[in-house]
């Protein structure tokens, strides 16, 4: 990495040509830090001095999970020599990619104890993102945790993965062979550090974007890092007893700040995971939790934390961004009420984190100062002609002493360009030009004023924005002002945008317009202000008030955003001709403009590329959930990301308050009316979604492909069904064949990156968007266009048209199509209806003496299998679902063959075992049911058919701890023989027969489901493309866990898809490390008893809070007068629906012939009888008439609804239900 300083120092080439001659006349600098010494030679040497002092301290704290500075030191020194092993030393760059835990920590340390530099990977950026960066950082060996697993090692074959030191056994994954570790404990963990180390060598790389979009590596000494640890702990006050909270990224520098410098004086990093960097609440309670001391959270969130929470800080630093005075005064109180210290501090990531800072106090009105220099830094302020500048004028601030990194990796022009020699000093040091403007202050301190390549030319004046910008935040009404050259039919103008200085979440509903928050200063107030204190010619001649700034991507302001809001809007919230489509669409319209300051100018408009980011979706979801009083969320903002999208959930989410014969007629299969059912029960969500996409390379036909994806739906019937609802039963439309809308979005001018991120987004939200099962097609396509001659095409269907084996069968099909053009496909040889009629006719000659088996051998099984959560299990399944998986070693996947062949099983008995006794050890029983989908294509018939093929059977496996493994495996491959031989008792049959209780909560019997992908991987072959599979989110869980198998060139892919309502990602994490110990245990030794075998470094797992039973909702306060209104209407439906007249109002609905699928119709005969919206799943929740009624009291009903109930039910007694006429003729 060494090519990153410039071949020359004594000149600087580029724009400014060869000024090193008059960089001599410049006068003197501007300010000078006093001088310190450095920690240590290197920041390996700091940590362990702090070890060394006080070796019980607590390092690291996130939640429970405490890890004392020996811990730490010893985990990473261990990992170090493995390092070393594997020939990591100075000047080395390794990859780091982790989630937000201790092991990252130990991870970083461990890479600069070796001597490396480590080149911080956040999970959470595009995968190309982060390819692009190993790329430019000629990491080889990259240092992984599941999730950093799973997102990079399938892409980047040609790197070394090692797991982080606290994720299990370090080991390296493909294309090497595994690496075991250096064991044991050294006491002299400064023998560990490379004799070669120098103060001079890299300690990281940190990527930022840049002006370009294009990552750009800035590489960091060690020289630079001790030093910014000495001057940081003695200017922005870090100490032994300091516990600082980390939020930043490992990806930005502030995390250097964090982490480090409180690990160089012995505190206590308190380590925010992920989802509580994105909730105020949730950072606020950590906080609280932590006592923590220190702090320095986004300047953005800063309005949305609660001081309240930080009862124990004592300092609060802003940075990164400017902050407004009014959180100065919220924070730090007044000199008569004083509150926290707070530091706004200043700093490029070039110059090692910060450079300045300064103690600002609570009655500050005008913008926050910058400070003075740190120690060990030099600070000058340089006009066009490199003259030190005049107090008060404006010029580039200019930064020397210990701070300039050694320059951009690999790019020895930027460099020289920005890395300076220092003519000042007389030390033949460096400087760096930041590019920022800044003034000083009669008092010495520095004023940021914005970017210097920002200068405008108004009607001859020269106008800087900056100086404009920062005259307008000194109104008390002003947040933020961003000012730039608008055109305009008579001429550019210069014009103002601001924000108000009431953060948005608090501000009032606005008066004037979704765009104008009314508490701004009007117009004639601001130009009076500005005329004080600026020439006529720097006074805005135009306002323009938003909610917020745009950002892109990078977090910079989005000026073509701004150009754009400065034309007036169409409509209220939005622009270019597009309308809102319903009143969420209207109102999430008008918020959206609000808070992100762009208006809507499609359905198709994404979040992040409207600026969105997790405080942005915080702010939204605030305002719909005002706007709309409707259950929204943050992650659906996030995981829906466009507009159409976001309003989609909107529309569903409830008040916040709330032998084979052919030619059949199409009918719903028991599987598919289950499916139904649960879209019925809860709010309408994307869990049984199937998504695929694939990379198309090569000049596509368009046209070509829309007529092959209309084949393909005309040859498969099921591909044009919808499922409406009539009298409250299920039933089947089939609509015509005919063109498939394949809408395309073009992603082709976004940079690289931000393009990745749009794509991700598509992807998911393409996804994870839930059909109406009655109005919709049930299959969607979108074609994404990526590059030149580059596309790819998102398929999502629901479950109930479509199944994995359908995957390979549409593709193949569309394939074909397409290479076809006009011919026809042939036709199938049966339709799926022909299969529903197939499988009823099996079913009536089989169903008794399968039930009876079933009965049986499920005769006392648990109903239930709770496994220790992280979270209390809720009322409702959400279906909310995130996904963890790793990829097992040839070796691993040799050896389970080698042992089904032994055994006479299948591969997949093998992991199934291994699945039963891990449930069995979380769960504390020997006697548990895991399901598996069984499909069910028996005739030969439908192998080619696209469908619904798959009923989940639950299989009773028995982990007894005094079993061998082998004896389990037997078991289990004799359970999955038997369950298939027994095919007709469908799930909900079986919840019937054996009377299990109902829980709107989880699956009934099944809450943990095995899934072995066993067919030939879907693939998609078109003539002159390239076809690569690419990545899709998971669309939902519909169970609390289920574990996929899919195997592929030699090696399985284990994936663990959890419910998130129960699991954190992190739990999720350990439990797939934890099976995958077991697995390999057991395969080790398959005939010693199972009970000999633990879960090892996995054993918290068996600590959690219990994931049910769900709490029972809440009575209603009055309860409903036996024999009342609504009483007398729920039991009149409830004997109308079940053709009973001796049910009694305190008789449990399923005790009296009901089902689940009957609860759909008397939900909708109450609806009509009551008028008023009703939830299947209230049923669920009070299943007797008395109780119902009683929730019913609760209700309001809509008007005049009770003046016509009696009318209604007079009607009903007179004129029987269709369901009733049918059974009559039937």
């Amino acid at each position: 990495m060494t090519e990153a300083a410039p071949e020359s120092r004594s000149s600087v080439p580029g724009s400014l040509g060869n000024v090193s001659g008059s960089l001599g006349n410049v006068s003197g600098s501007l300010g000078r830090g006093e001088p310190l010494p450095a920690a240590a030679p290197t920041v390996g040497h700091a940590v362990l001095a702090a070890a060394r002092r006080n070796p019980g301290a607590i390092a690291v704290r996130q939640g429970r999970h405490a890890v004392t500075y020996a811990e730490l030191t010893a985990s990473a020194g261990r990992f170090a020599r493995t390092l070393r092993d594997l020939g990591v030393g100075p000047e080395v760059a390794v990859g780091v990619c982790g989630r937000r835990g201790p092991h990252t920590v130990a991870a970083m340390l461990g890479v600069l104890l070796a001597g490396g530099a480590y080149v911080p990977l956040d999970p959470t950026h595009p995968r190309d993102r982060l390819l692009a960066v190993l790329d430019d950082a000629g990491a080889e060996l990259v240092v992984v945790d599941g999730e950093g697993r799973a997102l990079l090692a399938d892409a980047a074959p040609d790197r070394l993965f090692v797991t982080a030191p606290a994720e299990g056994p370090v080991a390296a994954v493909a294309p090497h062979e595994p690496h075991e570790p250096s064991q044991g404990h050294h006491s002299n963990l400064d023998a560990l550090l490379p004799d070669a180390l120098s103060p001079d060598n890299s300690a990281y790389v940190m990527y930022t974007s840049g002006s370009t979009g294009a990552p750009k590596g800035v590489v960091v000494t060690h020289r630079n890092v001790t030093a910014f640890l000495t001057a940081a702990a003695h200017r922005l006050g870090i100490g032994t007893d300091t516990v600082a909270l980390a939020t930043a990224s490992f990806g930005f520098d502030v995390s250097v700040l964090e982490v480090f410098t409180t690990l160089a004086v012995g505190g206590t990093v308190a380590l925010v995971p992920e989802a509580d960097r994105r909730s105020p609440e949730r950072l606020g309670r950590f906080a609280a939790e932590h006592g923590v001391t220190w702090a320095a959270p986004p300047v953005s969130m800063l309005p949305l934390l609660d001081p309240a929470d930080f009862a124990a800080l004592r300092v609060l630093v802003a940075t990164a961004e400017p902050v407004a005075p009014d959180q100065v005064r919220r924070w730090a109180g007044t000199a008569d009420a004083p509150g926290v210290r707070f530091i706004n501090a200043y700093g490029p990531t070039e110059t090692t984190v910060e450079a300045t800072a300064h103690d600002a106090v609570g009655d500050w009105t005008r913008p926050v100062p910058i400070g003075r220099p740190l120690p060990n830094l030099r600070v000058y302020v340089v006009d066009a002609a490199l003259h030190r500048t005049p107090v008060g004028v404006a010029g580039e601030l200019w930064i020397g002493g210990a701070g300039p990194a050694r320059g951009y990796l690999g790019r020895p022009g930027a460099t020289a360009r920005q890395f300076v020699a220092d003519p000042f000093s007389g030390s033949g040091g460096r400087l760096y030009r930041t590019g920022d403007l800044a003034a000083r202050e009669a008092d010495g301190t520095l004023r940021y004023l914005g970017r210097a390549d920002r200068q405008l030319k108004v009607r001859g004046h020269r106008v800087e924005p900056g100086e404009v910008e920062a005259v307008l935040t000194s109104h008390p009404g002003v947040r933020q002002a961003v000012v730039d050259l608008v055109p305009a039919p008579a001429g550019p103008l210069l014009t103002a945008f601001l924000t108000p200085s009431q953060a948005p979440s608090q501000a009032p509903p606005s008066e004037t317009s979704s765009q104008a928050p009314s508490q701004t200063p009007s117009d004639a107030v601001l130009r009076e202000h500005c005329r004080r204190v600026l020439p006529a010619a720097l006074v805005p001649a135009r306002f323009v008030r938003l909610g917020t700034l745009p950002r892109t991507a990078s977090g910079k302001t989005d000026r073509a955003a701004l150009h754009a809001l400065a034309a007036p809007a169409d409509n209220p919230g939005t622009g270019g001709g597009w309308q809102p489509d319903g009143e969420e669409a209207a109102v999430l319209a008008r918020a959206w403009a609000d808070v992100l300051g762009v208006p809507v100018r499609s359905g198709d408009d994404t979040f992040f590329d409207a600026g969105g980011h997790s405080l942005g979706a915080m702010r939204l979801v605030a305002r719909l959930r005002s706007d709309l009083d409707r259950d929204v969320r943050i992650e659906d903002v996030l995981r829906s990301r466009t507009v159409d999208g976001i309003a989609a959930v909107l529309a569903a989410a409830p008040p916040t308050g709330q032998e084979l014969t052919l030619g059949n007629p199409p009918a719903l299969s028991a599987a598919q009316r289950r499916l139904w059912f649960l879209d019925q029960l809860t709010t309408r969500s994307g869990a049984h979604n199937i998504a695929l996409a694939r990379r198309l390379r090569g000049p596509l036909d368009g046209e070509a492909l829309r007529s092959a994806l209309a084949e393909v739906a005309r040859r498969h019937e099921v591909l044009r069904w919808r499922i409406p609802t009539a009298d409250g039963v299920p039933t089947v439309v089939v609509d015509p064949p005919g063109e498939i809308p394949l809408p395309v979005t073009d992603l082709t001018a976004l940079p690289p990156t931000e393009r990745a991120r749009a794509l991700e987004a598509q992807l998911a939200q393409a996804a994870g968007a839930p059909f109406d099962l009655a109005a919709d097609r049930l299959w969607r396509a979108r074609l994404l266009r990526v590059g030149e001659d580059e596309h790819v095409l998102a398929v999502t269907a629901h479950h109930a048209v479509f199944d994995g084996w359908s995957q390979g069968l549409f593709l193949h099909d569309l394939g074909t199509a397409y290479a076809r053009r006009t011919a026809p496909l042939p036709p199938v040889a049966a339709s799926f209806a022909d299969y529903v009629a197939w499988r009823a006719d099996r079913a009536e000659r089989r169903a008794a003496s399968d039930l009876a088996w079933w009965r049986g051998h499920l005769d006392g099984v648990p109903p239930v299998l709770e496994l220790p959560a992280d979270h209390p299990r809720p009322a409702e399944q959400s279906f909310r679902g995130g996904r963890v998986e790793t990829l097992l070693g040839t070796e691993t996947t040799a050896a389970v063959h080698a042992l089904a062949r032994e055994c006479g099983a299948t591969p997949s008995a093998v992991l199934l075992a291994v699945l039963g006794r891990l449930a069995g050890l979380l769960a504390g029983r020997e006697d548990v049911v895991i399901g598996t989908p069984a499909v069910d294509r028996r005739h030969p018939a439908f192998l080619d058919l696209v469908g619904f093929f798959i009923e989940v059977v639950p299989l009773r496996l028995r982990p007894a701890a005094d079993r061998s493994f082998r004896a389990q495996l037997l078991g289990a491959r004799d359970e999955l023989l038997d369950a298939l031989a027994h095919p007709e008792a469908p799930v909900e049959r079986l919840v019937e027969e054996l009377r299990l209780p109902r829980d709107p909560s989880r699956q009934p019997l099944v809450q943990v489901l095995f899934n072995a992908y066993n067919f030939p991987q879907p693939r998609l072959e078109m003539p002159g493309l390239g076809v690569t599979a690419e990545p899709v989110p998971v669309p939902g869980a519909p169970f609390d866990l289920t574990v996929y198998a899919t195997e592929s060139a030699g090696r399985y892919r284990i994936e663990l898809v959890h419910s998130t309502d129960l699991f954190t990602a992190a739990r999720a994490e350990r439990l797939l490390a934890a099976y995958v110990h077991l697995l390999n245990a057991f395969l080790d030794a398959p005939d010693r008893p199972a009970g000999e075998t633990g879960l090892g470094p996995y054993a918290d797992l068996l600590k959690g809070t219990a994931a049910g039973p769900a709490p029972a909702p809440a009575a209603p306060q009055q309860p409903a007068v036996p024999g009342g209104g609504s009483e007398a209407a729920v039991l009149s439906v409830w004997r109308q629906v079940l053709g009973r007249d001796d049910i009694r109002a305190t008789d449990n609905f399923f005790d009296v012939g009901g089902t689940s699928l009957l609860l759909v119709a008397v939900r909708q005969r109450l609806e009509d009888v009551l008028g008023r919206p009703l939830r299947v799943v209230d049923l669920f929740h009070h299943p007797n008439v008395r109780a119902f009624a009683a929730h019913l009291d609760g209700v309001a009903p809509t008007a005049g609804a009770d003046r016509g109930t009696d009318r209604a039910l007079a009607r009903r007694r007179r004129t029987p239900s269709r369901a009733a006429r049918r059974r009559g003729t039937d």
